[in-house]
């Protein structure tokens, strides 16, 4: 410390002595005789200036990146890794299928297993001996196998056994049929007109050499000779039918309005001469020994009324005079139109309108009639509409056909007694030796 006499203001030194402060300093005065001393005080530091805002942390994005990127890596090796499973086909495994195993199941069973599968079933049929035809016995790819999906997968599907069709065109149907029975197929047969011999075989469907399979039918078309039927026209019933069974055909007799005596046959069909199978049916015509003209009936008494509709006979399958008389007799007409046909010749294959519906008295039922198995010769209807009936009936018979007169109410007085319809029409075709009917007017 410095001498009291000389003593300056003194400035104590402080260990924790602040730096100056551009604030000015205030001046302390000591008192009770020591002398002033001066101190300086600092001022308060300034607040310190607010943070700055952080930059945003990258590297968990950075981190995130890297996880994708690996896991990618990782899911590309898994996809496309060699499965050793099928001998090295690589396939991808999120859309990747196992190859069900169908062998030995049906054919539509299997294809619908594959298709839930997610694969494309493609059938090929072949032979095989040891599997039931219609099962499944491969399949490529094999079951168990890892394929893509809609990958195609073709199954083989056991086919029927197949065999050659032997010829026996010209043989007779007892040898065609042992040797058609022999290969392991079934016969059916058809019966045709022919100048052969009776049971000979004409044809066969299919031909000789022809693979089929084994069970299959083969069609053997097989003669049913002919035979001349006898004209028995003019004879008795019981007489006529001696006559054909006679000569190995079958008789059936009906029974017409005609003015020949009662009991005579009047027509037949097929005609006298006409060569047919032998076995078929011959159709006789009997007179009834009711003219088929004459005098008009009296008026139907006073206030007897016919009814307006009647019902519709079913004809179908009968002969088609009978079906004609049948719908005479009902109030209505017949019109006939000759179809093909495997039924015999002659008879209603269908109607229309159908039978037992309603119809207005007159109303025509169109008949279809067969042309039988095998058609003849077709002629055209000559037109005898306006004619007497015995000179429409010669006219008819000269063009070779048989007739049959059938009664229809008129009006007019002037068509009383002559032929106003004829059946089929003139005009249209009809095999030679059918029945033409005509229609002679009678007042209603």
């Amino acid at each position: 410390m410095a001498p009291n006499g000389d003593m300056t203001a003194m400035r104590f030194a402080s260990p924790f002595r602040r730096r100056p402060s551009r604030r000015p300093v205030e001046a302390e005065t000591v008192v009770q005789g020591w002398p002033a001393v001066e101190e300086e005080v600092a001022a308060p530091p300034p607040p310190p200036p607010p943070p700055r805002a952080r930059p945003p942390l990258l590297w968990p994005w950075l981190l995130l990146l890297l996880v994708l990127v690996a896991g990618g890596l990782v899911a590309w090796w898994l996809l496309s890794r060699d499965d050793g499973d099928h001998g090295g086909t690589t396939s991808s495994s999120a859309g990747a299928v196992t190859v069900p195993d169908v062998i030995g199941q049906l054919r539509l069973e299997a294809v619908a297993r594959v298709d839930r599968s997610g694969l494309v079933a493609r059938v090929v049929r072949r032979p095989s001996g040891d599997v039931r035809a219609g099962r499944v016995f491969a399949a490529a790819p094999k079951a168990g196998s890892r394929v893509a999906r809609r990958t195609v997968v073709t199954l083989s599907v056991s086919a029927p056994a197949s065999v050659t069709v032997p010829a026996v065109v010209g043989q007779r149907v007892a040898e065609a049929t042992a040797a058609i029975r022999a290969r392991g197929l079934s016969v059916r047969y058809s019966g045709v007109l022919s100048d052969k011999g009776r049971g000979t075989v004409l044809g066969q469907r299919p031909a000789a050499g022809a693979r089929v399979a084994r069970g299959a039918a083969v069609v053997l078309r097989v003669s049913r000779g002919t035979g001349a039927v006898p004209s028995v026209v003019g004879q008795k019933r019981s007489a006529a039918i001696a006559t054909l069974e006679a000569a190995g055909f079958e008789a059936q007799a009906f029974a017409v309005p005609a003015a020949e005596p009662s009991g005579t046959v009047v027509a037949q069909s097929p005609q006298g001469g006409t060569r047919v199978p032998g076995g078929s049916k011959v159709r006789v015509y009997v007179s009834g020994g009711r003219a088929a003209t004459g005098p008009p009936p009296p008026p139907p008494p006073a206030g007897s009324t016919k009814p307006a509709t009647v019902t519709v006979p079913d004809v179908t399958g009968q002969p088609q005079e009978v079906a004609q008389r049948r719908v005479n007799s009902a109030g209505l007409k017949a019109g006939v139109v000759y179809v093909p046909s495997q039924e015999e010749q002659g008879t209603v294959v269908s109607q229309s309108p159908d039978s037992g519906g309603k119809q207005k008295r007159g109303t025509r039922i169109q008949l279809n009639v067969s042309l039988g198995p095998t058609p003849g010769e077709q002629r055209a209807v000559p037109d005898v509409l306006g004619q007497a009936p015995a000179g429409a009936k010669a006219t008819l018979r000269g063009a070779g056909f048989q007739v049959q007169t059938l009664p229809q109410g008129v009006t007019d007085p002037n068509q009383v007694g002559i032929v106003v319809d004829e059946q089929p029409a003139r005009g249209r075709r009809a095999p030679a030796g059918s029945t033409v009917t005509i229609y002679v007017g009678r007042a209603a």
